[in-house]
């Protein structure tokens, strides 16, 4: 890695590699490093670097930098791109701009990566009594993992105009842009101490095991949905792995081993934090490893959506029906509460619960009185979360009668 300097170091190199090329290109011509908005009444080149980025690629490539009790097992590290702003002075009824942008894009072409020998060159102008750059005599840039590139960043006119146009009332002069990649950077606060030593080699080797379902459903009824005590079959392939965890939501369940093969499992719908409404299904796997074989991250399957229903109870007070569900309502979830006709179970009255800001169990509506619409009478009572309706118990003839309230 490298300190803070490299950032500058790469202004430096760029500098000095551009340096040599002006004043071939143009007798006299001199390179510096300064804001584009300040236009010189010499022939040269301008570098300004008007922004950075984070590199995306090096940055997925960290690993934790710390172990489980807080300990440095490496120094963080940043990787930048750095976005250059090169512009072009001289006159331009001798073409001077455009002999020094010429000049540059082949030399940028040709030389596009920041050398050790470059570096070198900085860092030993820098520890001369008189070098420029006296503070880059503490860069380590040579010591970066990789080496800095220089690429052209090339910009729509669009682009262009906008970029100078943070340049109050500055004209514009000829130009190019550039990027340097990846400039890592860490701090020097702490020193890691070194990973203790491997002991006994262990190797596991398995073949790759994609878990695919292709269907999840109620194993008693696959038109109805899922409610507690329910038999959940999942179809599919490689479901099998060395353990195996069956998600509904945020449950997840252990299926028994002798209920689960390759291209199915049976798993018995439970769970304390098993939710109402349409969940989706997931089988996750988990490698056992070394010896004694200890349980890692494995593979995750596609998700399929089933309803899952609540079983619910009543309390009936005065103004109120109070409903208990025995599954968990979440605050963002759909919930209504139908009293439904209990001969034909069609509903006579819908009310949407309020709002929660939590998740819940219960859930009180305001008890309906008898109207036209709305005869005294028995009714069923459904309450419907994302679309999942809780059961009801009928008798032999059909009629609903369990759980019931009473509206007068």
């Amino acid at each position: 890695m490298s300190n803070f300097l490299a950032v500058a170091t790469v202004s430096a190199v760029l500098q000095r590699l551009l340096t040599p090329v002006a004043s071939t290109a143009v007798t006299g011509a001199e390179v510096w490093v300064d804001r584009s908005d300040l236009k010189r009444q010499k022939d040269g080149i301008n570098i300004y670097m008007y922004r950075h980025s984070l590199d995306s690629v090096s940055r997925n490539e960290e690993l934790p930098a710390r172990r489980g009790d807080g300990t440095l097992t490496n120094r963080p590290k940043v990787a930048a791109t750095l976005h250059y702003l090169l512009t072009f002075h001289g006159k331009d009824d001798d073409m001077v701009p455009q002999r020094l942008l010429g000049a540059t894009l082949a030399a940028l072409h040709t030389r596009p990566i920041i050398t050790h020998a470059l570096v070198e060159a900085v860092t030993d102008e820098a520890k001369q009594p008189s070098g420029a750059h006296s503070y880059l005599a503490f860069n380590d840039l040579l010591e970066a993992d990789e080496l800095v590139r220089v690429s052209p960043d090339p910009m729509s006119l669009d682009e262009l105009s906008k970029l100078w146009s943070v340049f109050f009332q500055s004209p514009y002069q000829l130009s190019a842009t550039y990027v340097a990649s990846a400039v890592l950077l860490e701090e020097t606060l702490e020193t890691p101490l070194p990973a203790p030593p491997v002991t006994r080699p262990q190797l596991t080797v398995r073949g790759l095991l994609q878990p695919t379902i292709l269907s999840a459903r109620n194993a008693a009824d696959p038109r109805a949905p899922l409610v507690t005590s329910s038999v959940l079959q999942v179809e599919g392939s490689g479901l099998r792995g060395d353990r195996t965890r069956v998600r509904i939501g945020p449950a997840e369940i252990t299926p028994d081993p002798a209920r689960l093969t390759a291209s199915s499992v049976d798993v018995d719908v439970t769970g304390p934090s098993l939710r109402a409404g349409l969940q989706p299904v997931t089988v996750a796997h988990q490698w056992l490893v070394g010896d004694p074989a200890q349980p890692r991250g494995g593979e995750t399957s596609n998700a399929v959506g089933v309803l899952v229903a609540p079983t619910i109870t009543l309390t009936v007070a005065a103004g109120q029906i109070e409903v208990t569900s025995d599954l968990s309502i979440g605050p963002r979830q759909q919930v209504s509460v139908a009293l439904v006709d209990r001969t034909s179970g069609e509903s006579a009255r819908v009310v949407d619960a309020p709002e929660r800001s939590e998740e819940t169990t219960k859930v009180t509506v305001p008890r309906p009185a008898a109207s036209p619409e709305l005869p005294a009478g028995q009714y069923g009572v459904v309450l419907t979360v994302d679309g999942a309706p809780s059961p009801v118990t009928r008798n032999a003839g059909g009629t609903i009668t369990a759980p019931l309230v009473t509206v007068s």
